[in-house]
């Protein structure tokens, strides 16, 4: 398998362990953070080293999104690990890692939907 098969594979899983792990949080809280944590690394590790072979500055921009919202997908996991805490003046609470994960999640589609868009533009 060549180098982009094999991260595109890993992103696929890891994005899938992210998935599980969210909807195990509501009611298997202890294993959904270890779910949760695995896929986010895998996920990110997939889309940071994942090249661009586009020329276009639209696809290249939508690519650097895609790399900002995994490491926004980092920052929800690392806030899913740890307590309740005051940060910055802010108290964060055990489900304090939704906000970044739905950040994440807008940014994610987007971005897809707009590839797929400027992908099928391109193909005519």
């Amino acid at each position: 398998m060549d180098r982009k098969k094999s991260l595109a594979f890993l992103t696929l899983a890891g994005e899938t362990l992210v998935l599980v792990g969210a909807l195990m949080w509501s009611w298997m809280a202890g294993w959904a953070v270890y779910v949760f944590v695995i896929g986010t690394c895998m996920f990110f590790a997939g889309r940071m080293f994942t090249p661009t072979d586009s020329d276009n500055l639209n696809v290249k921009r939508l690519m650097t999104q895609q790399k900002a919202g995994a490491l926004i997908l980092l920052l929800s996991a690392i806030t899913m690990i740890a307590t309740p805490m005051w940060f910055l003046g802010y108290y964060l609470t055990k489900s304090a890692w939704f906000i970044p994960f739905l950040i994440f999640v807008v940014i994610e589609v987007y971005t897809t939907f707009r590839l797929a868009y400027i992908d099928n533009h391109q193909q005519k």
